[in-house]
């Protein structure tokens, strides 16, 4: 069954005034200019008017929502993590795995598998071990405890454990042998990221010629720039070949170092994530994330003992919002800093991401505020808004 919608339509290289996007089933069948558009009979059109319509959002990085945790280990709490990711028009994510036991890992994993299979409000593209092969000196909100270097026995069991999902993994290649399994990872398919790393500017860059690509949340928990020591910041900021995570929250990142990013980066090499904790959505207070006490104030989630920062309670429309007032990007630019960037890092790029023909129906559209009008999976609405 086709229908059809109308507005600004957001593509990756501009804004089409009053557009109009074909749907036929679970699919984009068309994509038209105003004026364009011959439809046929018995094809409804959705008018949005003033609103954007933009692809569905993707969040590579989250760990949860609405009291939820990825690490909760259950296919409930991923559903509803989900169904809060579609109210920010994310239509695809990348539930992610802080530092655990190897065997609380493992169900994580397991659990995720079995989401990825689910009808749920938003998909689960794959999984993001953010831990534990990371530094003690740049843990951040990491448990130190579970904490540890690479070795070949535990990869390949998660490896193993993950197979037919799309895996990130962070590594601080300065840590243990860690350096010496990035090639591997690398040629089984994994997306390796540097992250929570205190390496200098000289490892960093030999990390990335041996396979890593990719920045967990740029300038957060790695080694800091010194005009005689650009440490990983540096590296990540000049190497054109890693794509490099930004949380737009105004907390993480100064909107001077935001500008400095998307300057020497390019915007088609940063990915927006929120790096969201289980506070996202509900607001201030105490909340409790394995064994580590966070406190949420004024939207800063710090931990309780130390007062590092502990994620984000960020949502990643106003993650897009925030790049565009704070940099100066294109809203095209920033959306697909959201959408497509992501979705080429995950290889499915000529899927999702984008709006074109042939792509996935999975849509998200916004007032001029970035504020959620709807969200389409599939062409179906999450709210709505189209029945």
């Amino acid at each position: 069954m086709k229908s059809a919608l109308k507005g600004k339509v957001i593509l990756a290289d501009g804004i089409l005034e009053g557009g109009v996007i074909v749907l036929d089933g679970e699919r984009i069948a068309a994509v038209y200019r105003a004026g364009e558009a011959r439809l046929p009979d018995g094809v409804e059109t959705f008018d949005y008017g003033d609103c954007y319509i933009a692809p569905g959002l993707i969040d590579l990085h989250v760990h949860g929502a609405l009291g939820r945790d990825v690490l909760d280990c259950t296919v409930d709490s991923i559903r509803e993590i989900a169904a809060h990711q579609a109210r920010t028009g994310v239509t695809g994510f990348v539930p992610t795995v802080s530092a655990a036991p190897l065997s609380r890992t493992l169900e994580a994993v397991a659990v995720l598998k079995a989401a990825q299979i689910e009808k749920l409000a938003a998909e689960v593209l794959g999984v993001y071990l953010e831990g534990p092969f990371l530094s003690q000196a740049k843990k951040g909100a990491q448990d130190a405890e579970f904490l540890r270097a690479a070795d070949e026995k535990d990869l390949d069991i998660l490896l193993q454990a993950s197979q037919g999902m799309r895996t990130i993994i962070t590594i601080a290649p300065e840590v243990g042998d860690n350096l010496r399994f990035i090639r591997e990872l690398r040629e089984r398919g994994v997306v390796v990221s540097i992250g929570h790393s205190d390496a200098d500017y000289e490892l960093a860059s030999q990390s990335f010629e041996l396979g890593i690509t990719h920045a967990t949340h740029l300038f957060n928990a790695m080694s800091g720039f010194h005009p005689r020591q650009p440490g990983v910041i540096g590296a990540v900021l000049e190497e054109n070949n890693v794509t490099a995570e930004l949380i737009a929250d105004g907390i993480h990142v100064h909107s001077a170092s935001l500008r400095l990013a998307v300057r020497l980066k390019g915007p088609e090499r940063i990915c927006l994530v929120t790096d969201s904790m289980k506070a996202t959505g509900l607001g201030d207070g105490e909340y409790r994330v394995g064994k580590l006490d966070v406190v949420v104030k004024k939207g800063q989630a710090r931990l309780k003992e130390s007062g590092a920062l502990a994620g984000s309670v960020l949502t990643l429309n106003r993650a897009v919002k925030n790049i565009v007032n704070w940099t100066g990007v294109s809203i095209s630019q920033a959306v697909a800093m959201a959408s497509l960037n992501p979705a080429r890092i995950l290889g499915l790029g000529e899927v999702v991401g984008s709006i074109a023909a042939g792509k996935a129906a999975n849509l998200a559209v916004f007032d001029r505020e970035f504020n959620v009008i709807d969200t389409l999976l599939g062409g179906i609405s999450l709210h709505g808004k189209m029945a």
